[in-house]
């Protein structure tokens, strides 16, 4: 780890939910473990088992979620409304015997049945973060309670009593917990979640941009067709895990433009003949979505690495790309329609780049950077794609000499383009220059052919 970037530190659960500004994004938050998941959590932590770091990116005081969503969510979650993971039944069961003991201690003839029935009132009303620890709470539920029992709890210190019985119950008396805080650059991110991310929830490494891309917003009315696709997105998300845990979309954004895009492409059942790498899998048998359509591949990524080496000639600069984007002094709208633009052309040259592919008598390389140099070429060649003053995707006569090059899979193969040496990213950024510098050679002979004289 680099010192000047990453500081460990240690903190209690409660300090890290209730004074650390944390930051959670939307789409983030519907990933979330099955309650049997949560359980074993829980049960870690009140054997005093430790669960591991949670990382965080630190920013201007807020702290964004890189690792450890689940954990704190779980936390969060039975903390504020313990009755969602563990039920009131099993609750009383394990305090039976406390309550009984303090029933008699304290002299009190209050029927079994009555008082559990206020407990479980209580109990399962909890919805507010470490809101057992209040003794007003537990006071208002037993004061509304069966006249016996309301008559018994009169007296305020036998109820704050009773409370600290009940918080011993619910508290997780074992709770420190330690901290990575990342302070380096934003487009490290997604290579960082990659590496560290080691729940079982498959998320993007891009799923932490949703957290520190602010106000990048869209008109989700132009962006029809990707925000319709995030929507599916949600819905499968709905059918894999706890309903009561989904939350809203929120405002539709560049994020959620890209994870819809993502959807599309992994709609397409040829774009393997495109995509060959073992980050865009197969699905055996494929997923069946609520509109009708099939979803024949899992991949997160390729929209986000698509729309960075279009907008800023590299694959792992989309926050860059963003930022730049975002800050230009352009309107909602001019952006959103700027979006709907590239994502029309994106998937246009999907089809033709799979299209000659198959005419191809050799196949892509196995390499994500292979499949996307192509795929950029294809966008190149067909598409001027202004960022400056004025946003723009203008369709253009086909560049062959661009085409070629990019579709020439024969000389990609003999020459060893994207495997050994030449499969990182280095190599990519550098044939992807090639692309953009015999695009603007093209350019200049085509404005010196119309300049008069």
């Amino acid at each position: 780890m680099d010192a000047k970037r990453f500081i460990l530190d240690q903190t209690t659960i409660k300090k890290l939910l209730t004074i650390y500004k944390l930051n959670i994004p939307d789409y983030q938050r519907n990933f979330v473990w099955k309650k049997d998941k949560k359980r074993r959590l829980l049960d870690s932590l009140f054997r005093g088992f430790p669960i591991g770091a949670i990382t965080l990116y630190e920013e201007d005081q807020t702290y964004y979620i890189i690792d450890g969503l689940q954990r704190i969510n779980t936390l969060s979650q039975y903390l504020s409304r313990p009755n969602d993971i563990i039920p009131f039944k099993e609750f009383y069961q394990k305090m039976k015997g406390d309550l009984e003991r303090f029933l008699r201690e304290s002299g009190l003839s209050i029927p079994a049945a009555k008082l559990r029935k206020a407990l479980e009132t209580w109990y399962t009303g909890l919805n507010a973060l470490y809101a057992y620890e209040k003794v007003s709470t537990l006071y208002n539920a037993l004061r509304s309670a069966h006249p016996a029992v309301a008559d018994a709890f009169v007296d305020l210190p036998l109820v704050e009593r009773l409370a600290e019985i009940l918080n011993r119950g619910i508290a997780i008396t074992n709770d420190d917990i330690a901290l990575i805080i990342y302070k380096g650059s934003k487009d490290d991110l997604p290579d960082l979640f990659k590496n560290i991310n080691t729940g079982s929830v498959a998320l993007s490494p891009y799923e932490i941009l949703q957290a520190v891309w602010n106000g990048y917003n869209l008109d989700a009315d132009i962006l029809e067709p990707t925000y319709s696709a995030y929507d599916m997105a949600l819905k499968l998300i709905n059918r894999e895990y706890e309903i009561d845990s989904i939350r809203t979309a929120g405002s539709f954004d560049m994020f959620k433009n890209l994870v819809g895009l993502n959807l599309l492409l992994c709609c397409n059942e040829k774009c393997d003949v495109l995509f060959r790498s073992n980050s865009f899998r197969r699905l055996s048998p494929p997923i069946n979505l609520p509109d009708g359509a099939k979803k024949y591949y899992e991949n997160n990524e390729i929209a986000f690495e698509i729309y960075s080496t279009l907008l800023y000639g590299a694959p792992n600069k989309i926050s860059k790309a963003m930022e730049e984007l975002f800050h230009s002094g352009h309107s909602q709208e001019e952006i959103s329609r700027f979006t709907a633009s590239l994502n029309r052309a994106i998937l246009e040259s999907v089809d033709i780049a799979i299209e000659n592919i198959s005419h191809a008598k050799c196949a892509l390389q196995d390499s994500k950077y292979h499949s996307l140099y192509v795929l950029a070429g294809v966008i190149i060649s067909r598409y001027d794609i202004g960022t400056g003053t004025s946003l723009s995707v203008t369709r253009t006569a086909v560049q062959n000499e661009i085409m070629g090059r990019c579709l020439d899979l024969q000389m990609h193969r003999k020459e060893s383009w994207f495997v050994d040496e030449n499969r990182q990213i280095g190599f990519f950024n550098v044939k992807i220059r090639e692309l953009l510098n015999l695009k603007n050679d093209v350019l200049s002979l085509i404005e010196a052919d119309q300049t008069p004289g």
